[in-house]
């Protein structure tokens, strides 16, 4: 039975839309499916059919739910982040929280410029944030300074702060047992947690109330 050629021109486009969203080149959807760029471009116009494990393997390589392909899910929006300015904003807060831990400690620029063995004048780029700051120093400025590396660290807020938590939320969600994992992903058991959260901030008095009860209606 061939394939209806509209389905196929629609289909072929959800591709191209999750491949370029997941900021992958045609080439390198090409080499996933073990197939050629030219073939691969038949495919997102719609003129060459892919099988449901090529849709599988799609789905994994470029983080998009199956149900995408037939309409019933959308894909996950991504944050706008601009990289420049973030790396030059971090540049000047490290070099302030530098310069405060330099102080906290009762030490010159002249001492952290001995210790790295570099002019004065290349510290005080650091802390002005002029200059970034390069990792292996800033490690031995943090060893000096009687500071973890993790103090310069933008960890708890900002873009690396939610990028931190939402490994830290995959790692923990691994870790649980698969019957726990299907469990949580199933949307209809959202009243259950729901109702675990609320009973997670209760306080002693008021959950031995809530387990009476039960047992007057039970008994």
């Amino acid at each position: 039975m061939s394939e209806n050629p509209p389905r196929a021109q629609v289909l072929g486009k959800l591709i191209q839309d999750a491949r370029e969203h997941a900021e992958r080149s045609i080439a390198d959807c090409a080499q996933v499916l073990r197939t050629t760029p030219k073939v691969y471009e038949k495919i997102e116009q719609g003129e060459h059919s892919v099988s449901l494990p090529d849709l599988e393997v799609l789905a994994l390589y470029l983080q998009a739910p199956m149900g995408y392909f037939w309409g019933s899910e959308i894909l996950r929006e991504k944050p706008h982040i601009d990289y420049a300015n973030l790396a030059a904003l971090r540049h000047r807060v490290i070099g302030v929280l530098l310069r405060q831990q330099r102080l906290k400690e009762r030490r010159s620029v002249q001492d952290l410029a001995d210790e790295l063995n570099v002019p004065s004048r290349r510290i005080e780029a650091y802390e002005s944030g002029e200059e970034p700051i390069p990792y292996l120093e800033l490690e031995a400025l943090s060893k000096y300074l009687n500071a973890p590396v993790d103090h310069f660290l933008d960890a708890e807020r900002g873009p690396l702060g939610r990028h931190e938590t939402e490994i830290s939320l995959l790692k923990q969600f691994y870790a649980l047992s698969p019957e726990l994992q299907a469990f949580l992903a199933n949307p209809q058991n959202s009243v259950y947690l729901e109702t675990a959260q609320r009973l997670s901030i209760m306080d002693v008095k008021q959950l031995r109330q809530i387990a009476e009860s039960i047992l007057e209606i039970t008994w």
